[in-house]
């Protein structure tokens, strides 16, 4: 039962109630659910695993050795990425993508940033006096939106120093250095020795060939923003950090559409600094936490100490062979023969951890709530299921219901005939069988002629029976009513009594 019900697909909410007794409560059926559907999806996922554990893109995504040389490649392509992406920016080319194009001016001292309690849309009064960059047109208006909060001059600022934060911890995990967004601004400096720059925030300066420009407020804030998206795979404003940037960032929106958010400023605003606060305080890099270094070395130490033989010494009391075979080295410690296998008896090292890597491996599949194979199947509901069947049968009929007599018709089969059994006699009992089958049949058990003979002798066997009624399919058009139209009409003929 429980394998028939796996095969069809997870069932909804709707479809497993009506499995259940009458009287469970609401609270229990949805537990039981949740249940269901989450060993539903584990076992799914398993048989998933088993069959797909040895391809190379599974093991890429999962396995912790396959994971070592992935995230050297993602480092290196960090790096090219951000370079290319710092020689446009001192240029003036980069394209700030779905938030802001990077030709706007955003000088200190230009620009009238007001009261910063007054909670005005900061972006709006920036483009509204003529200053700063335009809104991105086109197809970017498809890109998701940020909470509308995400405008105002006090959340921008707080956003600024945020992903400063961000660009330079993010820099460190991969190795990419002298980036000039983290270490070229202002920000770093005293109070005392910026002042003079009239900005209210932080400043980076970019310096090409022939400009100086200097970076603040709303477009250092896109700038930053594009650096996570293209860099660091960061949507800032989505909450998120993938391995490769596709599609849309979330940008920020104005107040015009927060009627279509359904959680207020203040939440939202509390779960954008939590979930970025956790990444900078206690993260670290997803790909590097897959790995799971602590746990293969605890496990490599353990399957490593057999290997390290206790020598008595004359001189020095103690020494630690290396118990690998052929290998006759000796050390004064035991943690130097473990570093003297794990250089020179990588294969050893390997085996004895095969076990840890492939369970670490399981495991970093299965926590994984987008990973390939968890997405279930839905049950076909059976008024689902009846409605195919009804669409096809009208398929069927739908030439003649559309065509009338002059559509194609279908030959019906031939009529079959009753065939006596062997050994049966005038009465039966008879068989039903197609008339090729029952010609063939009656020709083997009728007996051989005798040579010469040519008078009809009288059979041994009753001829066939008269054709069975042929069988019409059934019209699956519910009948409403029937009228006879060959039918006589019913009259009444008067008689005269008069001449009786």
């Amino acid at each position: 039962m429980i394998l028939n019900i796996f095969r069809k697909g997870l069932m909804t909410y709707k479809q497993f109630i009506l499995a259940l007794e009458d009287d469970v409560s609401p609270a229990e059926a949805e537990s039981r659910y949740q249940e269901y559907k989450t060993a539903y999806i584990t076992t799914q996922k398993h048989a998933y695993f088993d069959l797909h554990k040895d391809d190379t893109r599974l093991k890429e995504k999962y396995h912790p050795t396959s994971l070592l040389s992935v995230i050297e490649r993602r480092n290196e392509f960090c790096k090219a990425a951000a370079k290319s992406l710092i020689l446009d920016l001192r240029s003036g080319t980069l394209d700030l993508g779905p938030g802001m194009i990077a030709d706007g001016s955003s000088k200190s001292g230009n620009v009238n940033y007001g009261s910063s309690g007054n909670g005005e849309d900061y972006g709006n009064k920036r483009r509204k006096n003529g200053r700063g960059p335009p809104k991105e047109p086109g197809p970017l208006s498809t890109a998701p939106k940020a909470h509308p909060v995400s405008s105002k001059y006090r959340r921008i600022q707080a956003d600024i120093d945020q992903t400063l934060a961000l660009v330079r911890k993010l820099d460190m995990e991969k190795g990419i250095v002298g980036n000039i967004l983290s270490i070229g601004g202002d920000h770093g400096k005293p109070d005392d020795d910026r002042s003079h720059v009239g900005s209210a925030g932080p400043l980076v300066i970019i310096r090409s060939l022939t400009t100086v420009k200097g970076l603040d407020g709303v477009e250092l804030l896109d700038t930053l923003l594009t650096y996570l998206w293209r860099v660091h795979g960061v949507d800032y404003y989505g909450m998120s950090e993938r391995r490769n940037a596709t599609g849309f960032r979330h940008v920020r929106a104005d107040n015009k559409i927060a009627d279509a958010f359904n959680i207020s400023a203040a939440d939202w605003e509390k779960k954008l600094d939590s979930f970025w606060h956790e990444r900078l305080v206690n993260g670290e890099d997803p790909l590097v936490v897959l790995t799971a270094k602590d746990k293969i070395d605890t496990a490599t130490v353990e399957a490593l100490t057999p290997y390290v033989k206790k020598i008595v010494d004359e001189n020095y009391g103690y020494k630690y062979g290396c118990g690998a075979m052929g290998c006759a080295k000796v050390f004064h410690a035991p943690e130097f023969v473990h570093k003297h296998l794990k250089l020179k008896h990588p294969d050893l090292v390997s085996v004895l951890t095969l076990g840890v890597q492939d369970d670490i491996y399981f495991q970093n599949y299965m926590n994984d709530p987008n990973a390939p194979g968890g997405k279930p199947v839905m049950q076909q509901s059976e008024q689902d299921s009846g409605r195919m069947r009804r669409i096809a049968d009208e398929q069927a009929l739908g030439a003649f219901d559309e065509q009338g007599s002059n559509a194609p018709l279908i030959p019906d089969a031939p009529p079959t005939l009753l065939i006596p059994v062997p050994g049966a006699g005038l009465l039966g009992p008879f068989v039903p069988m197609p008339p090729d089958m029952a010609v063939q049949m009656m020709r083997e058990q009728r007996p051989p002629r005798p040579n010469g003979a040519q008078r009809r002798k009288k059979p041994l066997m009753p001829e066939p029976m008269m054709p069975m009624y042929p069988h019409f399919p059934l019209d699956p058009r519910p009948l409403r009513r029937y009228n006879d139209l060959d039918a006589p009409e019913e009259e009444v003929t008067a008689i005269d009594y008069r001449s009786v």
